[in-house]
């Protein structure tokens, strides 16, 4: 089959049809859409497409270039279309925590503009938002950029809405639909289409955890970033972690054969375990299609940051912070306000995103990015013994993990308890640098 123009594969997507040996429903069938498919390897590719092919010819009279904050999947499939139609590529994001997402981009040409850090200890005072900034940049510097905004421009979900066209081509019945909730436009785009063809579906959205972020999803605080979500729209919004959503992308790439990234995993251990309880209080045949957003080689790094067992990393000599589980934190590693305050001369490591220290942090406190602080100490003994050190992040999370690991290498390390917000919470004082 001969095409034109790559653009011409963007689209018609196959279903796939899963084993019941391998979800284990007795009353439901299961389907994949295979997002992977089109031709730079992610959904994203459609509203890309959607967005510039209609707003081409005026960016290149005007020589604008083309903006987006995207941190991965939207970035690669614009760089692609820009570059392919002669215009530049600028992508504003704190969100880039896969390094392979980070050197694609570079190697398409596009211009990254990357803002402090978001750290993986999330902080919902945290004013460094992408978006806003692209609206200052178009404030000051106007008629410069093309703004494709796919968090807020219909043509996203417009796009996905013609995936949702093409499952009910090949389906008669879709109960459910499960979708990982990013700018949230595949799943409101290919839901309203197959209601809209008379399919009785209902929305099933699926996010991580407030403490565990995967790639390319949100968690249920962050949905207000995108200007497609409605509570009302979906029967449901379900939370899962990352080791499920690593789990579920390992079942698919090993026994389906379906190479997707951790996003689709997330969907699809979350679907299962969604639809268990309903397969056993029925036995009226049901129909399930989630959607597989994109491929899995991109994301072995960050995959063997979080289970680095799979990676035969008994063999390795060093231990990672990785490796700390939670049954191998001491119950004293957590250290209150009070017995901080009465330390002599701590050594105090924020590990927050650079903006929230910025607008309040302790006294004397030093700003390291927790993906930053898991590269130094990694490496050995590099912090002084002769401090006690002490870890805090916004809310005590993820810090116990650090604490812990410091002290496997002969520190006296604490973590802060309920870190800076209950600090902040009962009383004591935060200083500004801005």
């Amino acid at each position: 089959m001969i095409y034109n123009d790559v653009t011409e594969l963007i689209g018609d997507t196959p279903l796939v049809r899963i084993d019941p040996s391998v979800h284990g429903l007795k009353n439901f069938e299961i389907y994949s859409k295979l997002e992977y498919y089109n031709p730079f390897g992610s959904l994203k590719d459609r509203i890309s497409w959607n967005i510039l092919k209609q707003n081409i010819q005026d960016a290149q009279s005007n020589n604008k270039t083309v903006i987006e904050s995207s941190s991965g999947n939207t970035g690669k499939a614009l760089s692609i279309l820009s570059k392919m139609h002669g215009l530049n590529f600028k992508t504003v994001t704190n969100r880039i925590k896969v390094p392979e997402v980070r050197m694609m981009l570079q190697f398409l040409g596009a211009e990254i503009e990357e803002l402090p850090g978001l750290s993986d200890c999330p902080d919902p005072n945290d004013p460094n938002d992408p978006v806003a900034i692209v609206g200052k940049m178009q404030e000051k510097e106007p008629g410069k950029y093309f703004y494709t905004d796919q968090y807020y421009n219909k043509l996203n979900w417009e796009a996905h809405y013609k995936a949702g066209l093409e499952i009910a081509e090949d389906l008669d019945q879709v109960d459910y639909l499960f979708g990982t909730l990013g700018t949230c436009g595949s799943t409101f785009g290919a839901t309203k289409a197959l209601r809209d063809k008379g399919r009785n579906t209902k929305a099933i959205g699926v996010v991580s955890s407030a403490a565990s972020w995967v790639p390319g999803g949100r968690n249920i605080n962050e949905l207000w970033e995108t200007g497609f979500y409605d509570k009302t729209f979906y029967e449901d919004v379900v939370e899962t972690d990352i080791k499920n959503a690593i789990k579920g992308m390992q079942i698919l790439n090993q026994r389906c054969g379906i190479l997707a990234g951790p996003t689709t995993g997330l969907n699809f251990i979350t679907m299962i375990n969604y639809l268990k309880e309903k397969d056993q209080s029925t036995n009226e045949k049901k129909v399930a299609v989630f959607i597989a957003c994109d491929r899995s080689e991109s994301y072995m790094n960050y995959i063997k940051l979080h289970t680095p067992e799979l990676f035969n990393i008994k063999t390795r000599a060093k231990q990672s912070i990785s490796d700390i589980q939670d049954s191998q934190i001491p119950d004293d590693i957590k250290i209150n306000a009070e017995k901080l305050i009465d330390l002599k001369d701590p050594l105090i490591i924020d590990i927050r995103g650079n903006f929230a220290y910025s607008i309040g942090h302790i006294k004397g406190s030093m700003n390291i990015l927790d993906e930053l602080l898991v590269q130094i100490i990694e490496q050995g003994q590099t912090l002084p013994k002769d401090k006690t050190v002490v870890i805090t992040c916004s809310i005590g999370k993820i810090s116990p993990k650090y604490a812990a690991f410091l002290r496997n290498q002969g520190y006296t390390a604490y973590s802060l308890e309920g870190g800076i917000n209950k600090w902040k919470k009962d009383g004591n004082e935060l200083q500004k640098t801005i």
